[in-house]
């Protein structure tokens, strides 16, 4: 499409003659002549008579023409340059807003798949404690497994009151486990209602989280949404 070309096609639409499209203009005939030829291209008041003798924004005018030397001669008329400079600058400005979501896609979603690859914040090696009864106030805290030898002298030799205690300790057992997601200790004493429980851990267990899978999962398609901000981009501003 030429601006000559664009002319014709807009008198011929609106059934005008050239006298009668000069007249409205504001220019010879002969002038006209030579812009419907490409033989000449017109002032920026010019240009906005034609525009407003068609009843046209610029926008609305210059819809047919497509980038190359056409469009770039006519952006020696100031009105179109500014159009187009305007344009360029949001073109600009949105390609620009692209690149960095799609860059912030990317980086959100490589720490996401390390979140869940690592399985820093959501554990899944644990730990196990057993606590085997209450102790009871003033007695020792490894009661439960020591007892025989933490008896008296003298009584340890009763083998009566031997078996009685031995009796009593069973029926104190109140076994209990705790998981915990960190490492506490060999051991660590809990209060609790009538004294205290002495947890002693046991060996480290696994409790699979499925979130780690799942935002290793969410991390790969924020990948791909990024990496396809980026392809998208080339695309439809290489386009423009």
């Amino acid at each position: 499409m030429t601006l000559g070309k664009r002319i014709r096609n807009l008198r011929a639409h609106h059934n005008l003659s050239q006298p009668e499209l000069a007249e409205k203009i504001g220019i010879e005939q002969s002038y006209l002549s030579k812009l419907e030829n490409d033989k000449s291209l017109p002032s920026n008041e010019i240009f906005n008579n034609i525009l407003r003798a068609f009843n046209l924004s610029l926008e609305q005018f210059l819809i047919d023409f497509e980038p190359g030397s056409t469009l770039e001669n006519l952006k020696l008329i100031p009105d179109v340059a500014q159009h187009y400079g305007f344009k360029q600058k949001v073109n600009m400005q949105q390609q620009r807003r692209f690149l960095y979501i799609s860059s912030l896609l990317i980086v959100l979603a490589t720490s996401i798949f390390y979140i869940g690859y690592s399985k820093v914040v959501f554990p899944e090696r644990h730990y196990e404690y057993e606590s085997e009864g209450v102790v009871l106030a003033g007695e020792n805290q490894d009661i439960f497994h020591n007892w025989r030898r933490l008896m008296p002298v003298e009584q340890a030799k009763n083998q009566d009151t031997v078996d009685k205690l031995q009796v009593e300790m069973e029926q104190r057992k109140q076994q209990t486990i705790l998981i915990s997601p960190t490492n506490r200790g060999k051991q660590f004493v809990v209060a609790v209602d009538g004294g205290t429980r002495l947890y002693q851990i046991n060996t480290p267990i696994l409790v699979p989280q499925s979130i780690n899978a799942w935002l290793q999962v969410l991390g790969v398609l924020l990948f791909s949404g990024g990496i396809m901000g980026f392809v998208l981009e080339r695309r439809i501003y290489k386009l423009r």
